[in-house]
């Protein structure tokens, strides 16, 4: 009862002023894509807080745990809602530094701090990769807004910038979704606590990419 009812293509939007001088908005929609993808998010998510617990029980870091994994959730949610692109490259990298945090969990191992970091600077690169991209389509429409640009589709596909931005936030889609040849990264980073693993990668951040 506590998710919105969604039909007939009906959206729930939420803005707030955030940088007004370079007309920065922190915007959020809900439609049925997101609705959908932000309940995966957080009844995925809430399984494996509850798998966490037996997982790890009497870790001293126990907690740690816990808070990252919910950093990381805010985040995902983040990038699921988004209706404003900068808002989205924000909440795009707090996922790769949650990620970063929860991957080097046991940070007493070399190779989990080694998998931690490349994780970090694969889908970092590709976050910048995506943001450039971002700032070209920008330039062809004048906002950063989503509405706009899918408003504004026809221009964008035929202005000369159109297929570099293209490939820009392909490569920091693949990246993030561990895509060929970005998928180095992923069975290094299994070195994490069997519940990041299976939220971060099977469930969730993978995913970010594709949505």
């Amino acid at each position: 009862t506590m998710v919105p009812h969604i039909e007939n293509g009906k959206v729930i939007v939420e803005s707030f002023s955030w940088v007004p001088a370079l007309g920065v908005h922190l915007s959020f929609l809900l439609d049925g894509i997101s609705a959908l993808v932000g309940m995966i998010v957080s009844g995925i998510g809430a399984l494996i807080v509850i798998y966490t617990g037996g997982y790890l029980r009497g870790h001293e870091q126990i907690s740690r745990m816990y808070a990252l994994l919910l950093f990381f959730m805010a985040s995902m949610l983040g990038v699921v809602l988004s209706a404003n692109l900068i808002g989205l490259i924000v909440f795009w990298e707090l996922t790769s530094i949650s990620s970063y945090l929860l991957i080097g969990f046991y940070h007493e191992r070399m190779s989990s701090r080694a998998g931690a970091l490349q994780a970090l600077l694969v889908t970092g690169s590709g976050g910048l990769a995506m943001l450039a991209g971002f700032a070209l389509v920008a330039k062809i429409t004048g906002s950063f807004e989503i509405s706009h640009w899918i408003a504004g589709s026809a221009a964008i596909s035929e202005h000369p910038l159109a297929p570099a931005a293209f490939l820009l936030v392909l490569a920091g889609a693949c990246t993030k979704s561990a895509q060929f040849p970005f998928h180095f990264w992923l069975p290094n980073a299994m070195e994490a606590p069997a519940p990041v693993s299976a939220y971060l990668h099977s469930a969730t951040m993978v995913k970010a990419g594709v949505y």
